[in-house]
């Protein structure tokens, strides 16, 4: 509970690029069966990445609130700061990759060739 109270610094690092993967696999994964069944969750699976990285990016931002909570020296609470805003920043731009690739998923049916 504190880690969420306080947030997690590196969060942002980790979940962004962690969902990006995941959902770029999956998309590729079930596109022919896509094409075949007539259902195209891409736009889900997009949804829900975009939702987990913003969930870190969220935990990325507590931390950079909270950047001296359980920091002695002031160098360590800098580079805390640092972690966080990076990890802030890096959480977004993945969370708005794959906004833009859910916005493609329900554009394109992926059986366009």
């Amino acid at each position: 509970m504190q880690a969420i109270r306080n947030g997690i610094s590196w969060a942002g690092f980790a979940s962004g690029p962690t969902a990006w993967a995941v959902s770029l696999q999956l998309d590729y994964a079930i596109a022919d069966w896509q094409c075949h069944a007539g259902f195209r969750p891409t736009a889900l699976f997009s949804l829900l990445a975009a939702a987990a990285a913003l969930a870190g990016t969220l935990l990325s931002w507590r931390a950079l609130r909270h950047a001296s909570y359980g920091t002695s020296p002031p160098l360590q609470a800098r580079a805390r700061r640092f972690l966080a805003g990076t990890s802030v920043g890096i959480g977004a731009l993945f969370a708005l990759a794959m906004l833009a690739q859910m916005a493609a998923g329900l554009i394109f049916s992926g059986c366009e060739l």
